[in-house]
Formats: structure tokens, sequence, C-alpha cells
């Protein structure tokens, strides 16, 4: 008898609705002397640059969804700036480099830095420089994947190929590393 009521009120409390998410609106208001704004606008984002760095479109997008308005978002980004505290190029460097640790390849990491908002100029000087290093990363990759075995039948070279084509290497690449596996 008692099992029954536990269980009962267990399911009561689990079928309570929740209260949505607070929109923007509902949020902490921003105040209206700039001063304050910038100060809270300025916080928030030492906040998130704390944690990992950040191109300055994605600073800038996610003061723009707290509510700032853009004349605060661009100070903060100087003042982060003139600081040294926020730097695209770092951002970019540091994003390769733990991408490249992950391995995935040129054709992934020039899609998400572009996401991120980093020119694509930039991009291909950063790349460029690592031109070598792609190869044994694509190497790598398919060894951890596959280990040093040879491709048992076409459809295993198209899973191979598939999956390094996903990972963001080049054709060229993915097509050199397959025929000298499986050679």
């Amino acid at each position: 008898m008692w099992k029954t009521r536990f269980v009962n009120c267990a399911c009561r409390s689990v079928l309570k609705k929740r209260p949505p998410p607070p929109r923007v609106s509902d949020q902490a208001p921003i105040d209206s002397n700039p001063a304050e704004a910038f100060a809270q606008a300025y916080n928030r984002t030492l906040g998130l640059i704390a944690r990992r760095e950040h191109s300055a479109a994605e600073l800038r997008r996610k003061l723009a969804s707290r509510g700032y308005d853009d004349a605060v978002t661009q100070r903060v980004l100087e003042q982060l700036q003139d600081r040294g505290l926020q730097n695209d190029a770092v951002f970019a460097e540091e994003y390769v480099a733990s991408k490249k640790r992950r391995g995935f390849g040129p054709m992934k990491i020039t899609a998400e830095l572009q996401q991120h908002g980093i020119s694509r100029g930039q991009i291909s000087e950063l790349l460029a420089e690592q031109d070598e290093e792609w190869w044994a990363n694509c190497r790598a990759a398919m060894n951890r994947k596959y280990g040093e075995s040879v491709a048992a039948d076409q459809r295993d070279l198209q899973r191979r190929s598939r999956f390094l084509q996903q990972r963001g290497f080049t054709a060229s690449m993915v097509a050199k590393v397959i025929r000298e596996n499986s050679e």
C-alpha cells in the first residue's frame, strides 16, 4: 500500500511542467546607462574568454543574443583587442592545433573557422604553413581507425575513403593514403 502511494507521489513530481527557459527579454535587464551596460558586457565577455578563446564574431553574436546593442559590443571588442585579450589570429591558431590533434583535415577545419567568422585569407595562410603535416595526419587518422591492415575489397576501400573525407581531408590526400595503404 505505501509503495503505491510513494510511486504516485514520485510520478506526480516528474509530471509537473517545468517553466520554459527565460527569453532574452526575460533576463536581467540591461541598464540603459551606457557605462553600466559596457561594464556588464565587458564582464560577461571576460567570463567567456576565461574559459576558452573566442573569435570576435562569436563574441559579437553572444553579446547580441544577450541584448547588448552594437555600439556597446563594438566598444567591448575594441577594449579587449587593445589589451590583447581577444585576437582572431590566436583563436584560429589554437583552433587549428586542437582540431589537428583530434585528427581532422584542412577542409573541415576551414569550414568550421569560416563559421567562427575568420577570413578566408587568414585561414589559407594558416593552413598553408602546415601543408606537410596534413599528409601525416591523414595517414595517422586512417591507422587509428583501421590499423595497418590492407583493405579487403572495394567496399572496404570506399568505407575508408568516406571516413577520411568526412574527417576533412582532400580527395588527393585520401587517394594517396589509400593507395599507399593497399600496396
